[in-house]
């Protein structure tokens, strides 16, 4: 795990992944210099396995990224392992990885418990999106 306070100051790949009763969605941020894309892919459980749909995708400037990880302390969320709460029987489980600081690699997870700060990060990028 890295410290909360460390700052991210570059990355190349973020994936997150929401895994409900229909469907995962997957966003995907893959830094291109300057710029990244933004990509959310929907698997239906009715389709092929490794058949997914792309919904949308936006380029936006990587400093915004970068800055929305930190305001978010993605760092802190390395090691995150979220058990679903006592008597919650339907929602989302999550997995989130990012390599960040050239070879660091964040990993967090959970299902229907999520790192602080996680709803924040997901609606940001959802606006970023559908704007």
């Amino acid at each position: 795990m890295f410290g909360s306070k460390e700052k991210i100051t570059s990355f190349s790949r973020l994936t997150l992944t929401l895994k409900g009763m229909r469907a995962i969605d997957e966003y995907e941020i893959i830094c291109k210099g300057d710029v990244c894309e933004i990509a959310q892919y929907t698997k239906y459980y009715t389709r092929p396995e490794d058949e997914r749909e792309l919904n949308k995708s936006v380029t936006v400037d990587t400093a915004s990224i970068i800055g929305l990880m930190n305001d978010c302390r993605m760092m802190s969320w390395d090691g995150f392992h979220g058990p679903n709460p006592r008597n919650v029987r339907d929602g989302y489980m999550f997995t989130l990885t990012a390599e960040v600081n050239g070879d660091k690699m964040i990993r967090a997870e959970g299902s229907n418990n999520y790192p602080r700060h996680y709803s924040e990060f997901r609606s940001a990028i959802n606006k970023m999106l559908y704007k």
